[in-house]
């Protein structure tokens, strides 16, 4: 008994070590996608992608691996949370300044639970563009795309009529910390919208046999709509995954003649 005990415990130690090892190994999830709806002077428009922070400090050596260019960045949420240190999001935020292009940012439901007055005026001070509700247009020699970012629906209404209302783009890009934002919008609401960009489950973060309290991540074609739900940079309660990544997202854009079913 006393062996069986020792090594259950020794068992048990090891398997915590191994899921603290990946809730802090950092996987690039690169994905391009071929749309013939996209203006074609965004062809090679490319984003960096990143959610789910919450308590992470993110790493400089991951965001220096990178070797393409970037446009711009989105933050989709849950960029901190209720006891992280105002010092270190700022840290974090000016990492994801190397690229010197536009910051975006949309609010999770951790981002309403710290201090949201703090982190908005930090946002702010750190040039950092907040999209509650709201369109900003990026421009290309004159063809327009339309980046759609929506409030956090856990704690205010995420609202799509306002977040279209002045946008002019010919393409948009949808971001929603929650992917049932979108999910739960009427298809008249959903159709036009060409790409969305999620996340909040974190994959389940933890799952035993293929099995988790979310589906996994992914990347597919839905009737219209190309989706991304990532499975975040950080975790939630405990420092450990099992069976999920902590990724974050290069995301190509390519105006192509043929509609892939398959985008990668």
């Amino acid at each position: 008994m006393v062996r069986f005990i020792i090594r259950m415990s020794v068992s048990l130690l090891l398997l915590s070590f191994y899921m603290f090892y990946l809730a802090h190994r950092d996987t690039i999830n690169y994905k391009t996608i071929y749309d013939k709806r996209l203006p074609d002077n965004f062809t090679g428009f490319r984003i960096f992608f990143i959610l789910d922070i919450h308590t992470r400090t993110i790493e400089e050596a991951t965001l220096k691996s990178i070797k393409n260019s970037i446009d711009i960045v989105i933050i989709g949420g849950d960029l901190t949370e209720k006891g992280v240190p105002l010092e270190r999001t700022r840290e974090n935020i000016q990492k994801l300044a190397k690229w010197n292009v536009p910051i975006y940012f949309i609010w999770g439901n951790n981002d309403y639970e710290s201090s949201p007055d703090k982190l908005y005026s930090l946002l702010i001070k750190e040039n950092v563009t907040v999209l509650t509700n709201e369109s900003r247009d990026i421009s290309a020699n004159g063809q327009v795309i339309s980046l759609l970012g929506l409030d956090c629906s856990r704690h205010r209404e995420a609202r799509i009529d306002l977040a279209k209302e002045n946008a002019k783009g010919d393409y948009f890009i949808l971001v929603t910390h929650d992917p049932n934002s979108f999910d739960e919008m009427d298809k008249e609401d959903q159709y036009g919208i060409h790409t969305v960009l999620s996340g909040h489950t974190h994959g389940g973060q933890i799952r035993l046999m293929g099995y988790g309290p979310y589906e996994k991540g992914s990347f597919q074609k839905d009737g219209y709509t190309i989706k991304l739900i990532s499975e975040g940079y950080g975790y939630t309660w405990l420092p450990f995954r099992l069976g999920t990544k902590s990724e974050c997202h290069v995301i190509t854009f390519m105006h192509d003649v043929y509609d892939h079913s398959e985008q990668g």
